[in-house]
């Protein structure tokens, strides 16, 4: 079968193969350059383009942080009237949501692609050794990547190692345990190739395989079918191997990771693997399945097929700035997206210890400011004047008549004076972008995906699974003094650092501890499900799921998506329990 290189960089695999209902057009067209799989692909050139085609499928995927985050402890819907099905798990989370089938469709895409260069890694001439074993591992890497976040979401998949050419209907679902061999196969394999470094940014390297294998062994220690104590023995030694290799290691300073007004603020020496974006926008369109265009969201008003262009975590966490006056549409407050409408929830907020933790005011704004001279509320601000104030701690009544400004305490985030049943909370300003106008996507920075904080924090959790509280207590407490503010608290003589160090540790101390360091950077839904409290967390911190009371011990996996379902007409494909 011939493929034209510029419609198809890799061929038909299960997301695409058993939906696609006009494969023949694509066949019968005519290839005016004469370039073919058999031709190209087997030169180094055509080689490289079909490796390094792998990696744009990995902007939607991690793009879609409504399922990574909705439903979980700290975060919530934007509107607290909000019945949205990842949040409040009832009974429209089903086999129809379109985020979970675009989902599914999109790993087995992206697991198609990486199938396809480890083929014609068997078929390229002229390659050197070397950069042929790392675009190997580079593809072993993603696809055990994308079959981690298959397994997890859904459990049971089928498990797709070759290449596809044909159309096919009769997929079967396999265990949970078979998929984990794979992937601690593949990426075992990937270590022993991917080099060190690399100066290609955003290319997979060996720290990518070996942070992603701890978390797959530190996974499946959990599960019934895991080795235990075995498991988090191995996660640990992963990690910690990882965290003294020399390669990495945790900035000094947290917020300069995040802060744009920094040089290089994104290549610096604690980012293990990030999906690449750049301030040139013809290099930063997302694609699904392969095609420059996203598909219709859950929530979203962008219509099905809508061109994207650039990132929208500039738009994380956000609430619409836009009705206030003198505020506005405001760019350097970026602008919330429709289609991801997850929000901090008051818990989140209460996680800091905002007098020693620096990464409070470097995740967040506590102050709004006018972007234009203007009245509000019978008052007048000029440009720069505080219009919103969000004290650390309550102000009394007459501290607030005191103000010209809003001021809302803690305990005043679920409501909002400017909308009805929306919220007003401190924005997130850890992703600004400002290089954004007040628009949808068009974001230019890169998306971290793995990085040395979470090694740590990984290597704390396997330890203190493991019964080894002086190694976890060790990791941990690297994360906190890193974390902690400069200098000394004046009340205690105390460094901050000193004071941020804890000797006790449990497994909810980790979970407020990821939330604090890599809010918006984890899939919080993954981490709450791994460590078995999902349930607990959920229940006992988001209002609204608690509210609703829909949350069972079935929606640990997501429902499989009808469509394919309904597709694979020749073989039994059984839907998850409770859907």
């Amino acid at each position: 079968m011939k493929y034209i290189i510029n419609k198809i960089l890799a061929v038909l695999f299960l997301g695409l193969a058993i939906t696609c209902t006009s494969c023949k057009k694509y066949i019968e067209e005519s290839n005016l350059g004469s370039a073919t799989d058999q031709n190209y692909y087997v030169t180094k050139q055509g080689f490289e383009d079909l490796a390094r085609s792998n990696y744009p499928n990995f902007r939607y995927i991690v793009g879609m942080s409504s399922l990574y985050n909705l439903g979980t402890d700290v975060f919530s819907s934007y509107a607290t009237t909000d019945v949205n099905a990842l949040n409040m798990y009832n009974v429209s989370l089903n086999s129809s949501l379109v985020d979970v089938d675009n989902y599914w469709k999109q790993l087995y895409y992206a697991i198609g692609g990486t199938n396809n260069t480890l083929y014609w890694a068997t078929q390229v001439q002229g390659m050197d050794a070397a950069t042929l074993n790392a675009r190997i591992g580079e593809s072993k890497a993603l696809r055990a990547y994308c079959y981690y976040l298959l397994v997890e979401t859904f459990g049971d998949v089928p498990l797709v190692t070759n290449r596809t050419v044909t159309v096919s209907n009769s997929f079967t679902r396999n265990p949970e345990s078979e998929v984990y061999l794979q992937i601690i196969k593949d990426l075992s394999e990937a270590i022993a190739v991917l080099p060190l470094t690399t100066t290609d940014q955003g290319r997979v390297t060996r720290g990518f395989a070996q942070h992603l294998l701890s978390k797959v062994y530190l996974t499946r220690g959990y599960k019934s079918f895991g080795s235990g104590n075995a498991d988090f023995n191995q996660a640990a030694t992963l990690a910690e191997t990882l965290i003294n290799s020399g390669t990495y290691s945790l900035r000094p300073n947290y917020s300069s990771m995040f802060d744009p007004s920094t040089a290089n603020f994104q290549i610096n020496s604690e980012v293990i693997f990030s999906v690449q974006y750049s301030t040139t926008a013809a290099t930063n369109a997302v694609y699904f399945l392969g095609k420059p265009g996203l598909p219709a969201v859950a929530g979203g008003s962008a219509a099905s097929g809508t061109a994207v262009v650039g990132s929208s975590q500039q738009q994380y966490f956000l609430w619409d700035v836009q009705n206030v006056a003198t505020i506005g549409r405001a760019a350097f407050y970026n602008k919330p997206n429709a289609a991801h409408t997850a929000v901090p929830d008051p818990f989140f907020f209460s996680l800091f210890d905002k007098a020693r933790d620096s990464r409070y005011l470097a995740s967040v704004w506590t102050g709004l400011t006018a972007q234009t001279a203007g009245n509000l509320n019978g008052k007048t601000f000029a440009v720069g004047d505080t219009v919103i104030f969000y004290p650390d701690i309550a102000f009394t009544p007459a501290q607030k008549a005191n103000r010209k400004y809003y001021v809302f305490n803690p305990d005043e985030y679920r409501s909002s004076p400017f909308t009805g049943n929306t919220r007003t909370f401190p924005l997130f300003k850890k992703f600004r972008d400002p290089n954004v106008t007040f628009t949808d996507n068009g974001g230019t920075r890169d998306t971290y995906v793995f990085r040395l904080g979470e090694t740590y924090l990984l290597a704390a959790e396997a330890y203190l699974q493991a019964g080894n509280l002086t190694k976890a207590l060790q990791f941990f407490n690297a994360v906190r003094s890193r974390a902690a503010k400069a200098g000394v608290n004046t009340a205690t003589g105390n460094t901050y650092a000193a004071e941020m160090q804890v000797s006790a540790l449990s497994l909810d101390a980790i979970l407020d501890e990821r939330a604090r360091e890599l809010a918006g950077e984890e899939f919080r839904w993954f981490e709450l499900k791994r460590t078995g409290k999902l349930l607990s967390r959920v229940l006992a911190y988001n209002e609204e799921a608690r509210a609703a009371n829909s949350l069972k011990s079935f929606h640990l996996l997501r429902p499989i998506p009808q469509s394919q379902i309904d597709l694979n007409r020749g073989a039994v494909f059984a839907q998850n329990p409770g859907y």
